[in-house]
């Protein structure tokens, strides 16, 4: 099997998904997917099927098979319509907390874009993914490293206590959370002995605290942390009020 991984990101940030730095992120991992002779690409966590259609307008053939999982019914439904009258795109709702419902040997690429966290038993799952993969198949699997994060202001303390607690805030649609996937992907894989490649890295700098920035998006979801008392309102409104005034001071 070969296994083309990156470290990468988004967790519940569904609101920048098409902002540029993050429309840029996920060409560059699409394009890590070989589609030469492909003719069966899953995606894991598919979502609204963005990274499918980005996929499938790659390629003319009729014969390829575009497949998305997701959890979330409304995110199924959603890529149905983005993808309506194409009959390469199949989708279906399904944690994956058993067995793939894929056949063995099926597949010739498997992918995705910060799923890997939610799984609880990621040997099982890989070992799985392994099953479905055509014997050499490819593996492009990406995910942010949510610990390291970094943004800038007057106190240390206050942003480091506050990057920590989102890394570590496991938000209600999850069943699983590790803020420390990213830098865990590479160990996860090789855990299995089951794939062979390498680890990319992928770093994404705003230096513009503006809508619709990932930075931006980030930053200000954040207030939830505070609504919930998992980080001090007090702290939160002046972690947030240093980043604007370095953004009007262009710094």
């Amino acid at each position: 099997l070969r296994y083309d991984p990156m470290t990468q990101p988004s967790r519940s940030i569904r609101m920048i998904k098409f902002s540029p730095d993050v429309v840029a992120y996920r060409e560059r991992l699409c394009s890590l997917v070989d589609l030469t002779t492909a003719s069966a690409v899953l995606d894991f966590g598919c979502g609204a099927g963005h990274d499918l259609k980005a996929m499938g307008d790659r390629v003319s053939r009729s014969n390829v098979k575009f497949i998305g999982i997701d959890s979330s019914e409304k995110a199924i439904d959603e890529a149905k319509t983005l993808t309506k009258g194409d009959p390469r795109y199949q989708f279906q709702t399904d944690k994956l907390t058993n067995r793939i419902p894929i056949e063995d040997e099926s597949i010739d690429v498997a992918y995705s874009n910060n799923f890997l966290e939610c799984v609880g038993n990621k040997r099982a799952f890989l070992s799985d993914v392994a099953r479905v993969l055509k014997p050499g198949g490819q593996v492009v699997f990406a995910h942010w490293d949510w610990d390291s994060q970094a943004f800038d202001g007057s106190d240390k303390a206050v942003v480091r206590r506050i990057i920590h607690a989102f890394a570590d805030w496991q938000q209600d649609w999850m069943d699983n959370s590790d803020p420390w996937m990213g830098r865990r992907l590479w160990r996860t894989f090789q855990e299995t002995g089951l794939f062979s490649g390498e680890a990319q890295t992928y770093t994404l700098t705003n230096t513009d605290f503006e809508e619709p920035y990932f930075g931006h998006a980030s930053i200000r979801a954040l207030e939830e942390l505070a609504r919930r008392g998992i980080i001090q309102t007090e702290e939160y409104e002046r972690a947030l009020k240093d980043i604007e005034q370095l953004a009007r001071d262009n710094q």
